[in-house]
């Protein structure tokens, strides 16, 4: 994705938002990261760094924003665990990826042939 980013980010916006926690230690699917324990936050503060913390150990280099604790986003467009959408300028949803982890790389080979098409001129990495 930091590729596409990089490509396209003078002719669309990007960003990652930040939902729940999917494996958090304290829930129905936990994973164990080794050295740390992550647990569901209870605090915007908590969110926030647990979401700065995700986004420096993936080297994401997109922006991103944080879902509210209610899960509003999450709600909205059933993105957990994780799920990839490209919104035109009209607001129009124009690539709306299947739920993750499985139909994420599906929908990020869809969103380079949307972006593609709509932007030649793009210079882009190969692959």
């Amino acid at each position: 994705m930091n590729e596409l980013y990089k490509a396209y980010r003078d002719e669309v916006e990007f960003f990652v938002v930040y939902i729940k926690e999917a494996h958090a230690a304290d829930s129905d699917w936990p994973m164990a990261v080794p050295g740390e324990t992550i647990n569901t936050p209870k605090t915007w503060g908590e969110r926030s760094g647990i979401a700065k913390k995700c986004m420096t150990k993936l080297k994401i280099e997109i922006p991103c924003l944080i879902d509210n604790l209610e899960d509003s986003v999450d709600a909205a467009y059933a993105g957990w665990p994780d799920r990839l959408f490209v919104v035109d300028k009209a607001g129009k949803i124009v690539v709306r990826g299947k739920r993750g982890p499985w139909g994420f790389k599906p929908s990020v080979s869809q969103a380079k042939i949307w972006l593609a098409e709509k932007f030649p001129q793009a210079k882009v990495p190969n692959g």
